[in-house]
């Protein structure tokens, strides 16, 4: 790369820093170190310092070049990309991996850099992938028209890209050892990053009082755990929290994650029977990070701990008794009409048979009127199989990220915070395994927000989103949105589909189809049954394709024939 295309900024504290001018207007300073570890599945430390770098970058630490995400799957990005449906050029660069991968990428206005007193509004992403896979800097999350649009629009923001540990490395825990695998690692990572950037985003024209954080997916969960633990110190001002909460995650107590910390040890080789828990994490530690990799170990976050202190946080019960710090000013609850795609694309790769069949007999176990889930959904026992997991996904849609996002916007009622909610159903129009432009599909709703794509999406649907964009940005800079806030009498929410935006009420909510689920809901098992439905029987259903837990569906199978 030749020096036009470097710029040279001095940070106040941090010192000389070669960012990459990506226009005439925006400034990228990639993948800066925010915080290191002393050893493997070590508690993170925020830095206060750049590292020491070679004498090739003439004092100047360079941000020029991507640095790694977290160790995850080598064909994680192919995954990501082909389970979300995204274009196949959206796999555009090779990305390093490495233990060392706790960095932040700032995507700056030049104006905001050239006159740091101005302290402009920042938004700061955390990226989804399970808590296994992703990183927020791939391509798709490029926020480069976001941030230019911003600039048009006289609405100026920064933007930083939160990388964070994954798998094993960000969450595998076991009690016995705590002070060497402490629990909730990449929980832990994020909440760094955020300290970080209130200690250096002034240097960068940043204002660190008046940051919209935006979590997709695992990251949308997590932001909904940080808005609502309580705490002293604000992390950000506003939030938006796009298709995902703590129900849709894996969550284990203490003593599971002890037996899932003994499980993994086990497909490493190393022995577990009379050894210390001690010797067996010293293991884990010295053991190659390639072997690490090959776990494909999900992160699965841990209650009973400092972070989640109980039980039972990863319900939609816990969720409308959990208010919002006080500290947020406001937030948007998001959801797409088909987050369920995730799950289809998983559940396609099982090649599973007598989808239909399985999910009628699991309803007839473990539901009181069971034929009124299938009636909702228009399921029959003979249903194809791709006829019927597209209808099952539409309940993992309805139940675990809509009914989910209500229950937050429940649970902020009890507080003083502005509460938003948003229904995205504008279609994903790229070719996949789902009918391209049909479904709003899990992690498009980003995607479309940042605007990588926009050459690629056909004009009407482009128009809804250009008008969308400049709304998000509006909000991210002065907290202002067009719709009135979420209450339980006005049931208001912003929804955006091809046609446009729409601020929709009462009426339209008493009309869909979530509702009927959540009266079924009700019905089934009062105030937690929400959690019933989906533990129970979605949750349940998705398990079974396992073959780890294959033989239960073929139980509930022979015992309905």
């Amino acid at each position: 790369m030749t020096s036009d295309y470097r710029f040279k900024h001095t940070h106040p504290t941090l010192g000389r820093i070669a960012g990459i001018k990506l226009s005439k207007d925006i400034i990228q300073f990639r993948s800066i170190p925010y915080a290191l570890t002393a050893q493997r599945f070590a508690r993170s430390v925020v830095r206060s310092t750049l590292p020491v770098q070679g004498k090739e970058n003439q004092g100047y630490h360079n941000a020029v070049d991507y640095g790694p995400c977290s160790i995850q799957a080598l064909d994680s990005f192919e995954t990501d990309v082909r389970w979300n449906q995204l274009p196949p050029d959206a796999k555009d660069r090779y990305q390093p991996q490495s233990e060392d991968c706790l960095n932040i990428t700032l995507t700056v206005p030049l104006e905001a850099l050239q006159d740091t007193t101005r302290g402009i509004p920042f938004v700061v992403f955390i990226h989804g992938g399970a808590f296994v896979i992703g990183a927020g800097d791939r391509g798709y999350y490029d926020p480069l028209r976001f941030c230019e649009t911003a600039i048009r629009a006289g609405r100026p923001l920064g933007f930083a890209s939160i990388n964070y540990r994954l798998g094993a490395l960000g969450f595998m825990h076991s009690p016995e050892v705590e002070d060497l695998m402490p629990p909730n690692n990449g929980l832990y990572d994020q909440l760094n990053a955020f300290a970080w950037l209130r200690a250096f985003l002034p240097g960068f024209g940043g204002d660190p009082s008046n940051i919209t954080a935006i979590g997709q997916s695992a990251g949308a969960a997590s932001l909904s755990l940080h808005n609502s633990l309580p705490r002293k110190e604000p992390l950000h001002r506003r939030s938006i929290v796009l298709s995902g909460s703590s129900v849709v995650l894996v969550t284990m107590n203490p003593e599971q994650h002890h037996a899932e910390f003994l499980h993994q040890a086990a497909k490493l080789g190393i022995p577990s029977k009379g050894r210390d828990a001690r010797d067996i994490a010293l293991d884990l530690i010295r053991t190659p990070v390639d072997d690490i990799r090959d776990l494909k170990m999900v992160g699965a976050l841990c209650s009973r701990s400092k972070l989640i202190p109980s039980d039972d946080w990863a319900t939609m019960w816990h969720a409308r008794h959990a208010p919002p710090n006080s500290w947020l000013e406001s937030q948007i609850i998001s959801s797409c009409t088909y987050d369920g795609s995730i799950s289809y694309m998983i559940a396609l790769g099982q090649k599973r048979k007598g989808l239909a069949k399985v999910f009628e007999a699991i309803c007839r176990n473990r539901m009181k009127n069971p034929t009124a889930l299938l009636d909702i959904y228009n399921i029959s026992r003979d249903d194809p199989d791709p006829e019927a997991l597209e209808k099952i996904c539409q309940i993992v849609t309805d139940l675990g990220f809509t009914t989910a996002a209500l229950s937050h916007a429940m649970g902020a009622q009890l507080s003083n915070v502005d509460t938003f909610m948003q229904l995205f159903d504008i279609p994903n129009p790229f070719p996949g395994l789902l009918e391209p432009g049909k479904f709003a599909t899990h992690t498009w709703d980003i995607v479309a927000l940042l605007g990588p794509y926009d050459h690629l999406v056909p004009a009407q649907s482009l128009k809804a989103i250009q008008q969308w964009r400049e709304t998000i940005i509006e909000y991210c800079h002065s907290g202002n949105f067009p719709c009135d806030p979420w209450t339980s009498a006005g049931l208001s929410m912003l929804k955006e589909s091809r046609t446009g935006l729409e601020c929709q009420g009462k009426d339209e909510m008493a009309a869909a189809r979530v509702n009927k689920l959540m009266q079924l809901a009700e019905a089934e098992g009062g105030e937690g049954g929400a959690d019933m439905l989906w533990e129970e029987v979605v949750r349940f259903f998705l398990k079974t394709g396992s073959t780890r837990y294959a033989h239960e569906a073929e139980e509930l199978l022979s015992k309905t024939v």
